[in-house]
């Protein structure tokens, strides 16, 4: 399970093998990569969740802070649940 796409892409651009990297994750354009969307069904799926401290999430800073989430999520993905 990795954590650093930017390593596993890097990996992957000097012919050490193959990924699913997901399409949020940011790789320098320097690497020879290409993307090939998944044509099998289900697809894969992942949850990215948030955690605010207890009593903080009516906080102005918060509630912008998961507005902007929410807003790149929309932009290019989906949004499953958002409350």
């Amino acid at each position: 399970f990795a954590t650093n796409w930017s390593a596993v892409a890097a990996l992957v651009a000097h012919g050490l093998g193959i990924s699913l990297i997901p399409r949020l994750a940011e790789l320098p354009a320097s690497f020879q990569l290409r993307r090939l969307p998944l044509t099998v069904e289900p697809l894969p799926t992942r949850q990215i969740m948030t955690c605010v401290r207890r009593g903080s999430r009516n906080s102005p800073q918060i509630q912008q802070a998961l507005q902007a989430l929410r807003e790149v999520v929309e932009k290019r993905g989906t949004l499953a649940a958002a409350s």
